[in-house]
């Protein structure tokens, strides 16, 4: 079986990838300075107002590249490839730490699973994730079996 190109890019760390360090979109949304699009909003108005809004977060998804930005162009043709300067700039930034957990948050509460330990990344179902559970099997079906509910 042969790894597709775009897996091969990624593990290989995008190695024909040239930083472009008047690229910004991507820090300047996480420092709060940047609306998301299509669904202009900032950072910290996307977490509030879509905690537990499990309906948009299913059904919008211009903003997936603005939480989760990677370093390939995506389908969301407003966002923009994440730079190696910006990776740089967010890890030394605080507040941007606290804005990317708390997007890992909205997502694995989407899917029903809950951090138990910040530090070790240990996770549990969360009490709804049978009702969220659909989500993430339809996306990744055989990668979280033990989420399974237990029938028996």
């Amino acid at each position: 079986m042969s790894i597709p190109q775009d897996v091969q890019e990624f593990l290989l760390g995008y190695p024909h990838s040239v930083d472009k360090p008047t690229k910004n979109k991507n820090l300047r949304f996480y420092q709060g300075q940047e609306r998301c699009q299509p669904d202009n909003l900032l950072i910290d108005e996307l977490l509030e107002q879509w905690n537990d809004d499990f309906e948009t977060l299913e059904y919008e998804h211009g903003f997936i590249q603005w939480l989760f930005p990677i370093r390939e162009r995506g389908m969301n043709s407003e966002s923009q490839p994440l730079q190696l300067h910006e990776i740089h700039a967010m890890r030394a930034d605080k507040a941007v730490i606290n804005r990317v957990y708390g997007s890992y948050i909205l997502m694995l509460s989407f899917y029903g699973i809950t951090l138990l330990d910040f530090r070790t990344g240990l996770l549990s179902r969360s009490e709804n994730y049978v009702s969220r559970y659909k989500n993430l099997c339809r996306k990744f079906p055989p990668l979280f079996p033990f989420l399974e509910p237990n029938t028996t």
